[in-house]
């Protein structure tokens, strides 16, 4: 079963939400999901072993979801002008795509953590 973001988990961690970027953030739920199972196949399954846990995936969907949310029209520069007055500012390149995706980090989120067994008596670890 998919694990859905909804407004409030995004306003929990960033700012309130106007009424026309709550409206958007179910589809992007479920996009996010749909790019974490790409990136993650067995994610189900690990939801469902409890090899990771639903905040550990609502974490990243939510960080996906604020990276789109912050600049939707994927702006790269933003220049301003009054009189004369200007300032122009280069948005930092996570931000300036707009573009829902996985980084390493979210997952890193969603990877479980291996299973290391310590070895015995006369047995040879394969990882040194």
């Amino acid at each position: 079963m998919p694990v859905n973001i909804e407004a409030s988990d995004v306003t929990a961690v960033w700012r309130p939400l106007s009424p026309a970027e709550e409206t958007i953030v179910p589809g992007l739920s479920t996009q996010a999901w749909i790019r974490l199972v790409s990136a993650s196949p067995d994610l189900q399954a690990n939801l469902d072993k409890d090899d990771v846990t639903e905040d550990a995936v609502k974490s990243a969907m939510t960080s996906m979801i604020v990276r789109v949310l912050k600049n939707p029209d994927s702006v790269r520069q933003l220049s301003k002008s009054y009189d004369d007055w200007s300032k122009s500012q280069t948005l930092d390149s996570s931000v300036s795509t707009g573009e829902l995706y996985v980084n390493e980090h979210e997952l890193a989120l969603i990877t479980p953590t291996p299973v290391v067994y310590e070895s015995g008596a006369y047995s040879v670890s394969l990882w040194g």
